[in-house]
């Protein structure tokens, strides 16, 4: 990755995001700043980041997931609980349930959880931070469980993950009775067109991403209903200004334009979902 390219990339979605209510003060500032960028060679540097599958990014990740600072999850997090918080008491499924963080909430509220993940390494983090859960290895587009089974389905972050959305909603689908909800939440597909894809740091230093596909709310309506899923709640939460301030490359070389261009932005997505 070149780090005059992303500047660069963050002066210019600041300019395009005020360009007709910002100041002609700040478009000449944000002007400048691409000048200086391209002009001064400190910012030609470059950083090897490679994309991995989300079974082997994750296992990178495991260990250092829980850590704070991570803006998707900050924002995430408040909308999935207080959905959840509304469903009735029952039998509730954690599709790539990660480190625990929603399966803890779940047993929290009464719910007999069991809890999945592609990673074994994200699911032995699961077991060591949460007590009353059962845990398994499973694939999201293919789950070990008989149709009907579920109350409620949780799944959270991942699904933009699979390409194959289709499969993916189905299988969440199959696995939940009817009258059940699903909550499902994944990154905005508008942050996804940006090139934000979940990044990790492997315990070596190395950076690297598992790719977020780019799911459009049309995608996901076609999806549900071919399901057989009604939507009952769709949520935006958007990116605050510390969210932002944790882009932490950006905010560093060029904070008023990394602030310029994400504050307010729609950060994820998170729906509600219920099956007749």
């Amino acid at each position: 990755m070149q780090l005059r390219e992303l500047l660069v990339g963050v002066e210019g979605l600041a300019l395009l995001r005020h360009l007709y209510d910002g100041s002609e003060l700040d478009a000449a500032k944000r002007i400048d700043e691409v000048r200086r960028l391209v002009d001064d060679e400190t910012f030609s540097s470059s950083e090897m980041v490679t994309e991995a599958a989300a079974r082997d990014g994750y296992a990178a990740w495991a260990e250092s997931y829980d850590e704070p600072g991570n803006p998707i999850i900050a924002i995430e997090q408040p909308v999935v609980w207080k959905m959840v918080e509304s469903r009735a008491r029952g039998r509730a499924l954690d599709v790539g349930c990660g480190t625990g963080r929603h399966t803890r909430r779940l047993i929290e509220l009464g719910h007999a959880v069991i809890g999945v993940d592609y990673t074994p390494a994200m699911l032995h983090r699961a077991r060591v931070n949460v007590q009353g859960a059962e845990f398994a290895d499973a694939d999201m587009r293919s789950l070990p469980f008989a149709s009907a089974s579920f109350d409620l389905v949780v799944c959270a972050l991942a699904i933009a993950h699979v390409a194959e959305l289709d499969a993916a909603i189905a299988e969440l689908a199959r696995v939940l009775r009817p009258g059940g909800d699903l909550v499902l939440s994944a990154l905005h597909p508008f942050q996804a067109h940006l090139g934000w894809h979940a990044p990790f740091e492997s315990s070596e230093g190395g950076r690297g991403v598992v790719r977020e596909h780019p799911h459009s709310h049309a995608d996901y309506f076609r999806s549900f209903q071919r399901a057989g899923l009604t939507v009952w709640a769709c949520e935006e939460p958007e990116l605050s200004v510390d969210g932002v301030r944790s882009k932490r490359r950006a905010f560093r070389h060029v904070p008023d334009a990394t602030m310029a261009a994400f504050a307010g932005l729609p950060g994820v997505v998170v729906w509600g979902l219920s099956k007749p």
